[in-house]
C-alpha cells in the first residue's frame, strides 16, 4: 500500500470527522496519551497514570 500524501490524509481526517467517527478536538485522554508518549521518550521513569494527572491538574 503506497504512503498517502498529507492532502490524502487531511482530506480523510476531515471525512472521518464528518461521519463522527473522529472527534473535532482530541479528547483529554487522548491528549494525556499524547503527553505520555512524548514524555517518555525523554525519561522511561514516566507512567501513563503521572501524566493523566498532570492533565487533570492543568485542567483544573
Amino acid at each position: 500500500m503506497p504512503d498517502k500524501t498529507y492532502e490524502e490524509l487531511c482530506a480523510q481526517v476531515k471525512q472521518l470527522q464528518q461521519e463522527r467517527k473522529l472527534p473535532l478536538r482530541p479528547t483529554s485522554e487522548q491528549k494525556a496519551d499524547w503527553a505520555y508518549g512524548n514524555t517518555v521518550i525523554e525519561n522511561s521513569d514516566v507512567t501513563l497514570a503521572m501524566a493523566q494527572t498532570a492533565a487533570n491538574v492543568v485542567r483544573g
